[in-house]
């Protein structure tokens, strides 16, 4: 049997609190000492609920590159998700994840005069995993995109949350260098595609319900060279290895039946790479609607 190196992704959870926060937030008003956290609904924030004013994934699209690389903000919620696997000169290795979520809190971009004002908030996770010494490190940021503090530009393609950012090459195209630092934590890397982009789903509609327009726009690049360095406590490791990038964005995605996904991903070294998630009921059983896509070399 080739062998075979597993990314395991866990952070979806976390970005949809996010979200149901600021859902929470808009919508209801805390009185007589109610805690907002009552308020909250994770699976409400990526339902069908509050739709109105935003684009929906309902059909296929024909995608176009390097455009649909940048942000949607006419959809409530998207992300750019990095995964990969870096070994240093010795063949130490280390696990990362970088992603960088956009949430709309408003699907109508009022004209203000305050500088601060926005509809779209973006928020990122970045984790490393030291595989010889057992120690995982994670991270997140969340912040408002006004006055460049977090948001998506597209006059020479930068994403960033504060510092954390992700800088492309003229309109898009790659290579991309990816930059993220906490505490003594440093991630500073460049990805290049080694294979072409994929569409998942039925050409990049990724339902993910029985009912009609629940959904995502979804493509992923399975494999991308990935060169730069890890710093961890002051020692800096030269590193290179493999990236993954899923890319999703949607308004819609869950049904109120539904409790979230697993997603896993693998890189094999015979070049081949697979990519599968499961969709849960809220009980935890198995919904109907599940994917996977294998990627030949």
């Amino acid at each position: 049997m080739t062998k075979s190196v597993v990314i395991m992704i866990t952070c979806c959870v976390a970005a949809l609190l996010v979200i149901a926060i600021v859902v929470s937030a808009i919508n209801s008003s805390v009185s007589n000492g109610e805690s907002k956290e009552e308020k909250i609904d994770i699976i409400a924030a990526l339902s069908g609920d509050a739709t109105e004013g935003y684009s929906i994934a309902g059909e296929p699209i024909e995608f176009v590159f390097p455009d649909d690389h940048g942000a949607h903000e006419s959809f409530r919620n998207e992300w750019w998700y990095f995964t990969g696997n870096l070994y240093d000169q010795n063949g130490r290795r280390f696990g990362y994840q970088l992603t960088f979520f956009r949430i709309a809190i408003s699907p109508f971009d009022i004209e203000r005069e305050s500088e601060w004002a926005t509809n779209q908030l973006y928020m990122a996770h970045f984790t490393i995993s030291d595989a010889e010494n057992g120690e995982f490190y994670c991270f997140e940021k969340l912040n408002r995109g006004a006055k460049g503090i977090a948001g998506f530009q597209d006059e020479g393609f930068g994403l960033n949350v504060e510092d954390w950012s992700i800088t492309g090459v003229g309109d898009g195209d790659f290579p991309w260098q990816l930059y993220a630092v906490k505490d003594d934590i440093t991630l500073s890397i460049e990805v290049n595609p080694l294979k072409d982009i994929v569409l998942q789903g039925e050409d990049g509609l990724s339902r993910k319900s029985l009912e009609e327009g629940n959904a995502s726009y979804y493509y992923s690049i399975t494999r991308l060279e990935t060169e730069g360095y890890i710093e961890i406590e002051g020692e800096k490791y030269n590193v290179n290895g493999n990236s993954w990038l899923d890319r999703e964005w949607s308004t819609s995605a869950l049904s109120q039946e539904q409790g979230g996904w697993d997603w896993f991903s693998m890189q094999l070294e015979d070049g081949t790479d697979i990519v599968y998630f499961q969709l849960r009921y809220k009980d935890g059983s198995t919904y109907p609607y599940n994917e996977g896509l294998i990627v030949d070399a």
